[in-house]
């Protein structure tokens, strides 16, 4: 029963240390300014100063959120640029068009993500279609099925081939609205 508990407890602040947006001595040391242009810059919302607060505010050290501010100011311009919305589109990251609301270069951003985001989705069914085809490959080649099965899983391999060819192009055309 101790060594459950003890395991617990152990296992409990790993977790919640892992929570923490700031270690104790990052925050001791934080310059807000810095820490505020590289949470802009990689399109983290700003809201991500209320967790500083928090943890640091555990040990007794304050945020300089206007310092923090300027700083996020400057490196959210960076980010909200067509480029990076296309890059965290084609990387399923929906979430990033938030942080660039009411920024310069927002719409272009936002046209990208969007374009990046098709591409995702495309990829992912490209996958799916991957996975059902194999098994329908297994299906088929299994001795045990019967000649009529066999028949509905070729129409449906014949179905599958004509979409991924579909999707491919597809896929290829999109990668062309690339910044």
């Amino acid at each position: 029963m101790l060594v459950r508990l003890i395991t617990t407890a152990i296992a409990s602040s790993v977790l919640l240390g892992a929570c923490a947006s700031m270690s104790e001595s990052q925050c001791q040391v934080a310059d807000w300014q810095r820490v505020g242009y590289a949470d802009g810059a990689a399109g983290i919302g700003e809201s991500r100063l209320a967790e500083y607060v928090t943890d640091c505010g555990k040990i007794g050290i304050t945020p300089n959120a206007v310092a923090y501010r300027s700083g996020w100011d400057e490196g959210i311009v960076g980010f909200c640029r067509p480029a990076n919305g296309w890059r965290e589109g084609v990387m399923g990251h929906a979430g990033k068009e938030i942080a660039c609301r009411g920024q310069p270069g927002y719409d272009r951003f936002a046209r990208n993500l969007q374009a990046g985001l098709q591409l995702y989705r495309i990829n992912e069914q490209i996958q799916q279609n991957h996975q059902e085809i194999y098994r329908l490959q297994i299906r088929l080649d299994n001795s045990a099925t019967s000649d009529t099965d066999k028949a509905w899983i070729r129409s449906a391999l014949n179905q599958l081939d004509l979409e991924q060819h579909r999707l491919r192009t597809l896929y290829h055309q999109q990668r062309l609205l690339a910044p």
